[in-house]
């Protein structure tokens, strides 16, 4: 045994060194998931985020629960140093940024990927010998909201950690609206790399009487669950399971008081990452509509689409164009004209056994192009054109 360890670390010690970078809690995050999946292999994988290690990492750097907030406890301080732009020394003194910088060495890698804007800066000052990679999974530039404080504080900043992008080797976005947007107003190539899901080897299950749909995802009241709860209202011939994992103190215990006359809707415990295409194959319907109350959640393309393919199921989601797109290229399911409860009622009642079989059929069909396996390339691609020669970065962040 002992014999296996000292040998697995002369073969990591052989792999270049790779430092994934995430403010997340990273075992519930699938993207970061699947970085390490892909290139633990070939690197010497450590991550830096919030929680517990992920399984398959070397080493990982825990940021506590008492420093994952980002504005610096100073508040007034803080607010100084946004409106005086030293943006530099703000973001050296957000919590998680200071707990990082305290337990990782500089220069003590030679590639890292900084997952979303907020990592970026981090990342540059860490100075990975061979340079690092940008992973963009939101429109960061609206994230937070357009309001009097955010104007004149917050977006200048985001676009302070904007510029810092420009520092790394390369960048991916998570669709081709988002990569179009970053090109168009902020100079950024970005490849594409969607939130595709493993491929999964399996066939589609008989469709069930009454149909059995599903959703999976976060409770937060931007998501706007009580639409597919009051779109269940009436409906018969099919019930809705609700998995979602709790983003608040109280948000799911509302929405089980919400919908406690709706009969054919359901709460049921979320899975962990591994068992989720197994539990959703247990449906026939996979849903997701989520309102455009913001640029993001206009462009959205969830990866909770790509695991409701891969458990064979059909789909019906809103008209969301990045989403749409998948679902009409592929005939995967049904698009709802609009993000009201009616029409989403609509385009369920419009459901059949025939029809939802055919739909299974396609996303069968669609599967291996739809999985994670042709989608990471870029990743692959760009860390190990870094790890192969990169640049070194300079100290100055402007």
């Amino acid at each position: 045994m002992q014999d296996g360890v000292r040998t697995e670390a002369r073969l990591n010690a052989m792999k270049p060194r790779l430092l994934i970078l995430c403010f997340s809690p990273l075992r519930r995050d699938p993207r970061v998931l699947r970085q390490i999946a892909l290139l633990g292999d070939s690197y010497d994988v450590s991550t830096c985020g919030f929680g517990l290690a992920p399984d398959g990492v070397s080493e990982h750097f825990e940021i506590p629960d008492s420093s994952t907030g980002w504005w610096p406890a100073d508040v007034r301080f803080a607010g100084a140093l946004l409106v005086g732009r030293q943006f530099e020394r703000f973001y050296r003194n957000e919590p998680r940024v200071r707990k990082a910088l305290s337990l990782i060495q500089r220069g003590a890698f030679d590639v890292i990927i900084a997952n979303d804007l907020n990592t970026v800066p981090l990342a540059a000052l860490l100075a990975p010998t061979k340079g690092f990679h940008a992973d963009l999974h939101e429109w960061e530039p609206r994230i937070p909201g357009s309001g009097f404080k955010w104007r004149a504080m917050g977006l200048p900043y985001a676009h302070w950690q904007l510029r810092q992008v420009r520092r790394a080797h390369s960048v991916t976005t998570v669709n081709e609206g988002l990569a179009e947007s970053y090109a168009t107003e902020y100079g950024i190539t970005a490849d594409v790399v969607t939130n595709a899901a493993e491929f999964a080897d399996c066939n589609p299950v008989d469709t069930h009487s009454p149909l059995r749909l599903v959703h999976s995802g976060g409770s937060n009241p931007g998501r706007r669950i009580d639409i597919m709860i009051d779109a269940m209202r009436g409906v018969e011939g099919a019930t809705l399971d609700l998995m979602l994992m709790s983003t608040g103190a109280g948000t799911i215990e509302s929405l089980k008081a919400y919908a406690k006359d709706i009969p054919n809707v359901r709460f049921r415990e979320p899975v962990p990452f591994a068992d989720m295409i197994p539990t959703l194959q247990q449906y026939d319907v996979g849903i997701s509509m989520l309102p455009p109350t913001s640029f993001n959640n206009t462009m959205a393309l969830p990866n909770k689409l790509f695991e409701y393919v891969q458990a064979r199921l059909a789909v019906v989601v809103g008209p969301s164009p990045e989403m749409a797109r998948i679902v009409q290229k592929h005939a995967l399911g049904v698009v709802s004209g609009d993000f009201t409860p009616d029409s989403l009622r609509e385009a369920i009642r419009s459901l059949t056994t025939a029809n939802v079989d055919r739909f299974k059929a396609n996303s069968h069909a669609a599967a291996r192009e739809l999985s994670s396996e042709k989608a990471v390339r870029p990743w692959s691609e760009a860390i190990d054109a870094i790890a192969g020669g990169g640049r070194v970065l300079t100290d100055k962040q402007d």
